[in-house]
């Protein structure tokens, strides 16, 4: 007797909420937290009762109470509990028995929190359509939630065993399938998670997902754990999709041609192989959202595509339109996408159906095409010219000749012969000189296919002051630039340093004999162009004169003695050759300003 006297005084002086009572549910001990747990302090009597501390009692204390159980077990219990502050809780209560038989201990723990997350857990159950399971391997039991039970259509109190269990399953793969991979849990501890057909005790077909855990002691599997999710709507709903999905790949297998399927509600995207295959994505990495898609597109068309989708959506224009997507090795391509929105009775948007194809071939030989036909119209109109130029040139150096041989024959003076020979020679040098000017304007012509690399602004234009050092020197120009470090432009380097050299020579040559010629070279970096001007103060150009033939072949415009009207004839085709413009502002006078403007490939994207 005082062995169990000092074990209920050691239990009682623990800092929970503990009370002894006898049979009639009296409090004969507590520990010094049992009052302050339900909310009475020191001020207050203290009821004998332990129903008037905690409420009403349960049923199975009433029992006790009444005389009507004798109870031998320890018992657990659930009670809810109004607060002096009117606050609704709920109170776990563990009774055990003295040893002695003389009463009983009550030990009580808040599980307000727990039970409001429980109640959160079995909402979000019902929603979800999410149940719980649990098999005790050591006692041989099995746990449904309630869920579980109305996903297998069986009553409240079933009580299912892992046999039962597993025969709900349909017989065949899909019950071979749960037998295996439960087992393996059990020998192994295995987790799983696999989705097949139950055969629900009214006699129903139903998809379920389930998921299983193991729990091991000593390395023994004690314990099968796992939710179970009835997931029948939406694998029979993915199921007719992927029917619909496969009679369309069938039809249009030979094509090459992507079709899609877009669920409006749920913002699920579905894709046949022909679409992994145009956008060189990975199936298993795709997540079936159409942010994924999204992703795809080239950021200067992103707007503009999901614009059409949102109008298509709306009612307010079919979905017809191209665009470009950056697939996943990085490659850019042109896709030609269509789409088709189907509705509900109210006109409400479901799903959207289309097909994408492949246009990047068409697209760009499109392009080039294009660029042929300008290139051709280009060499067309410089090729009448050539060929006029090269008529009027060749014809008066080889009428001069001729003339000159007839001459020659014709006297038999020494004196005249040596004077018509000087002169032959000299018209000779002229016909060479045409026809080395001629032939460099055919290799700007005819070698399109030059190779064009990153070439620095800065080094060509020192190049070219070397080459002309001599006469910079002599002229002793101001020359100012204003290039930036490092600064680039795509091009051909021979042509480059060819422009520069014509536009330098062309400052120091047509300089103003009245005033220091001052030389301002500069260099602009814009977001798609690069622009290199050349600006002086010589004696400029007469535009409205001259500006139709300024880059013309043998024009010249201040009777220069040096001039052959080449220069500027070969700088406009080799910036031709280039794709690139040269334009000129001038004022006679005043000077001349050059401008060469080149694409700048860095910020362009195909």
């Amino acid at each position: 007797m005082k062995g169990t006297k000092e074990a209920i005084d050691t239990i009682l002086q623990l800092p929970f909420p503990i009370v002894l009572v006898n049979k009639e549910m009296e409090i004969q001990k507590h520990s010094n937290g049992f009052y302050s747990f339900f909310g009475l302090d020191t001020s207050d009597t203290y009821p004998k009762k332990l129903e008037t501390v905690i409420g009403e009692l349960p049923k199975s204390l009433k029992k006790i109470r009444d005389g009507k159980t004798h109870q031998k077990k320890q018992i657990s219990e659930f009670i809810t509990h109004i607060t002096r502050k009117n606050e609704l809780k709920w109170f776990k209560l563990v009774l055990n028995i003295v040893e002695d038989s003389s009463g009983y201990y009550i030990y009580f723990d808040d599980v307000t929190q727990k039970k409001i997350a429980l109640d959160l857990s079995q909402r979000a159950e019902r929603t979800a359509r999410i149940g719980s399971w649990e098999v005790d391997l050591v006692n041989n039991t099995i746990f449904w939630s309630e869920m579980t039970k109305e996903i297998h259509e069986v009553p409240k109190d079933f009580s299912p065993d892992l046999e039962t269990g597993i025969n709900f399953y349909k017989e065949g793969e899909h019950r071979d399938k749960i037998v295996e991979v439960v087992s393996e849990a059990i020998e192994n501890g295995t987790p799983y998670d696999v989705e097949l057909i139950i055969v629900t005790a009214k006699g129903n077909e139903k998809w379920v997902r389930a998921i299983g855990e193991a729990d091991l002691v000593n390395g023994k599997v004690t314990r099968l754990f796992g939710v179970f999710k009835d997931i029948d709507k939406s694998k029979k709903e993915s199921q007719e999709i992927q029917i619909l999905t496969h009679r369309m790949k069938v039809a249009v297998e030979s094509s090459n041609i992507g079709i899609w399927d877009y669920d409006i509600i749920k913002n699920n995207l579905v894709w046949d192989e022909n679409m992994y295959s145009l956008y060189d994505v990975n199936k298993e990495n795709f997540i079936g959202e159409v942010a994924a898609w999204e992703q795809t597109i080239h950021p200067n068309d992103k707007e503009r595509s999901l614009k059409a989708v949102e109008l298509a959506v709306q009612g307010k224009k079919e979905f017809n339109t191209e665009f470009r997507i950056i697939t996943g090795n990085g490659a850019i391509k042109y896709i030609h996408g269509q789409g088709i929105v189907f509705r509900d009775k109210e006109g409400n948007p479901l799903r959207m159906i289309g097909a994408n194809m492949d246009v990047t071939r068409i697209k760009r030989a499109d392009n080039r095409l294009r660029q042929l036909l300008n290139t051709t119209e280009k060499q067309n109109k410089s090729l009448l010219n050539f060929a006029h130029i090269v008529s009027h040139n060749l014809r008066s150096h080889s009428s001069n000749l001729s003339m000159l041989t007839g001459m020659l024959l014709d006297k038999t003076d020494p004196a005249k012969q040596e004077r018509f020979i000087e002169m032959i020679r000299t018209s000779s040098e002229r016909l060479d000189e045409t026809v080395v000017q001629l032939n460099e304007v055919i290799k700007i012509q005819t070698n399109q296919d030059q190779k064009m690399n990153w070439v620095s602004i800065e080094e060509t234009l020192e190049s070219v002051f070397e080459s002309i050092n001599a006469l910079i020197g002599e002229i002793v120009p101001k020359i100012e630039l204003k290039i930036p470090k490092g600064l680039k432009v795509f091009a051909i380097q021979p042509y480059l340093t060819s422009i520069f050299l014509n536009l330098l020579t062309n400052s120091l040559k047509y300089r103003s004999p009245n005033k220091k010629l001052k030389l301002v070279i500069k260099a602009e970096k814009h977001q798609n162009t690069i622009k290199i001007s050349f600006q002086d103060n010589g004696r400029g150009i007469n535009l409205e004169r001259h500006g139709h033939t300024l880059f013309g072949m043998y024009k010249t415009f201040h009777g220069n003695p040096d001039a052959k009207g080449v220069g500027l004839f070969i700088t406009k085709n080799q910036m031709d050759a280039m794709n690139a413009e040269i334009s000129v502002e001038s004022e006679e006078g005043k000077g001349a300003k050059f401008t060469l403007t080149f694409t700048n490939h860095k910020n362009l994207n195909n």
